[in-house]
C-alpha cells in the first residue's frame, strides 16, 4: 500500500504540472495604433465656440485665482483677439486645443496662450506644440519668445520652465512674465 501511495502522490504531482502547463497563457503582442498627427491651421469664426469652451474649461479656476477677475466668454474672446495669430491645433479631424501669438517686432514674439482639452494633456502634445512653434519661430527670424503664466498656474509654471523659459521680474495681475531666447537653443 505504501507504493502506491507514493506513486498516487508522484501522479498528482505530474498531474498538477500538466494542468499548470495547459493553464499557462503565451504572450499576447498587441498592435498600438499610433495617435494621429498634429496639424495646425489658422482659427476660423466657428472655432471661437470651441476657443471659449477649452479655455473656459482649462483655466477659469486659476485664471479667477491669479487675477481676482472673472473669465467668461467675453473676456476669452477678448484676450485672445488681441492676439495677430490664432492657431488651432487637430488631431485626427478635431480640434483639441489652440494657441496664439503676436509678432512683436522682427526677432521677438509674444506667445500668449497654449490651451489643449484636458484629455490630451499629459500625452506629449505640449512637447509637440512647443517644437512646432519653436521651428516656426526660427524659420521668422524670431530670437526671442516672451510670455506669460499665471502664478497660480502651477503646472505650467513648470512646464515653461522645464522647456527653457526663464521668469522676468516679480507678478504683475496675477501673471509672471516669461522668455525664451532661441539664439542659446540648438535646432
Amino acid at each position: 500500500m505504501q507504493k502506491k501511495g507514493r506513486k498516487s502522490r508522484e501522479r498528482a504531482k505530474q498531474s498538477a504540472k500538466t494542468t499548470m502547463k495547459t493553464i499557462a497563457t503565451p504572450t499576447v503582442k498587441v498592435k498600438v495604433k499610433a495617435a494621429p498627427p498634429l496639424r495646425y491651421r489658422p482659427r476660423e469664426e466657428r472655432d471661437n465656440a470651441f476657443i471659449c469652451r477649452v479655455t473656459l474649461l482649462t483655466m477659469k479656476r486659476v485664471f479667477e485665482e491669479s487675477t481676482h477677475s472673472p473669465l467668461n466668454e467675453e473676456v476669452v474672446m477678448q484676450l485672445v483677439n488681441k492676439c495677430d495669430h490664432v492657431i488651432i491645433i487637430e488631431q485626427g479631424g478635431k480640434p483639441i486645443g489652440y494657441y496664439c501669438y503676436e509678432k512683436l517686432d522682427s526677432d521677438r514674439i509674444y506667445w500668449g496662450s497654449l490651451i489643449i482639452v484636458p484629455a490630451k494633456q499629459n500625452v506629449g502634445i505640449g512637447k509637440q506644440v512647443f517644437e512646432h512653434f519653436v521651428a516656426n519661430a526660427k524659420r521668422q527670424g524670431v530670437r526671442l519668445i516672451e510670455g506669460h503664466v499665471q502664478i497660480k498656474n502651477e503646472k505650467a509654471y513648470r512646464y515653461w520652465l522645464n522647456k527653457g523659459f526663464q521668469v522676468i521680474g516679480a507678478p504683475v495681475g496675477g501673471s509672471v512674465h516669461i522668455r525664451l531666447p532661441l539664439d542659446e537653443r540648438k535646432q
